[in-house]
């Protein structure tokens, strides 16, 4: 076990009922989205040949 991983679904639907902040399924999605786009900017950032965003075209 180890590594970087996006929010598991059960730990949205969580955060989503406890504050009320999450309300619509696209929210759910997006926010999914956005955690898997971060977890791979790590993995790639760790990767010396790799391109930084701001370089990419």
């Amino acid at each position: 076990m180890g590594g970087w991983v996006p929010l598991p679904y059960a730990e949205l639907r969580a955060f989503g009922q406890s504050t009320g902040r999450l309300t619509t399924p696209w929210e759910y999605e997006t926010v999914r989205a956005m955690s898997e786009a971060y977890v791979t900017g790590l993995v790639e950032g760790r990767e010396l040949l790799s391109i930084p965003p701001v370089e990419r075209g």
